[in-house]
C-alpha cells in the first residue's frame, strides 16, 4: 500500500482549475484569487465567524415558532384555516402523501436546523479556541446539511399560495411568516459568511496533537 504524498502547508490548490499555489500567511491576510481562472481561494473578511454565529444562535431562536406559528390565515365561503410548516407535513402524511412528506421534512425541517446547530459548534469552537477530535466530523456534517437545506423552496411554495389564494378569498400572512422569513435570512447569513478554508486552517493549527 502506497502512503498518501506529504503536501506542504503553504500550498493551496484552487478548487476550480485545481492549480498550485505557493502561498504564506501574510497572503491569507488579503483576498486571494487564482492568477488563471480567478477563482477565489480564500476571504479577507474579518469577524466573519461571529456573524455566522450570531446569525446561527438567531436561527436557533426562530426555528420553532417558525414551523409551529401559522404561516397563512385564509376565509373562503365562510369557512377559515390556517396552516404552519410543521401542520403542512402532518397534513400530507395523513392523506398518504409519505414520500414528499417525508422529503419536506428533511429539507425543511431536519436540514436546516442541523445546518444551524453545527455553524454554531463549530463557530463557538473557534471562538473559544477549543477544537475537540470530532472538530473535522462537524465540520464536514455542516456542509453536508447545507447542501440538503432548501427552505427558501418553502418560502418560494408560500407566496406561490398567497398569490394564487387571494383573488378566491381572503388571504392574510400571520406569525408564521415573520418568523419564517427571518429563519430564512439567518440560514442565508450563517451560510454567506461561514468559510470552510479558514475553519479547516483553524483546525490545523489548532489540533491536539
Amino acid at each position: 500500500m502506497t502512503e498518501a504524498s506529504h503536501i506542504p502547508q503553504q500550498l493551496t490548490a484552487c478548487p476550480d482549475c485545481d492549480l498550485l499555489l505557493q502561498t504564506t500567511q501574510d497572503h491569507h491576510r488579503m483576498e486571494g484569487r487564482c492568477p488563471r481562472c480567478k477563482a477565489v481561494l480564500w476571504h479577507s473578511a474579518k469577524h466573519t465567524d461571529t456573524i455566522s454565529f450570531a446569525a446561527a444562535i438567531s436561527g436557533l431562536i426562530l426555528f420553532y415558532p417558525a414551523i409551529t406559528l401559522p404561516i397563512l390565515k385564509f376565509s373562503m365561503v365562510g369557512q377559515n384555516g390556517s396552516n404552519s410548516l410543521i401542520g403542512g407535513i402532518y397534513r400530507m402524511w395523513i392523506e398518504q402523501e409519505k414520500m414528499l412528506a417525508i422529503l419536506i421534512l428533511l429539507c425543511s425541517l431536519i436540514a436546516p436546523l442541523m445546518h444551524l446547530l453545527l455553524t454554531a459548534v463549530v463557530c463557538l469552537s473557534i471562538r473559544l479556541n477549543h477544537f475537540p477530535p470530532h472538530f473535522p466530523q462537524w465540520l464536514k456534517y455542516k456542509c453536508w446539511m447545507q447542501s440538503w437545506s432548501m427552505l427558501e423552496v418553502y418560502a418560494m411554495g408560500i407566496i406561490v399560495a398567497y398569490v394564487k389564494m387571494m383573488h378566491d378569498g381572503d388571504v392574510s400572512v400571520s406569525g408564521g411568516t415573520y418568523c419564517l422569513c427571518a429563519l430564512l435570512l439567518c440560514v442565508i447569513l450563517s451560510s454567506q459568511y461561514f468559510y470552510e478554508e479558514q475553519a479547516w486552517q483553524h483546525w490545523e493549527q489548532n489540533k491536539p496533537a
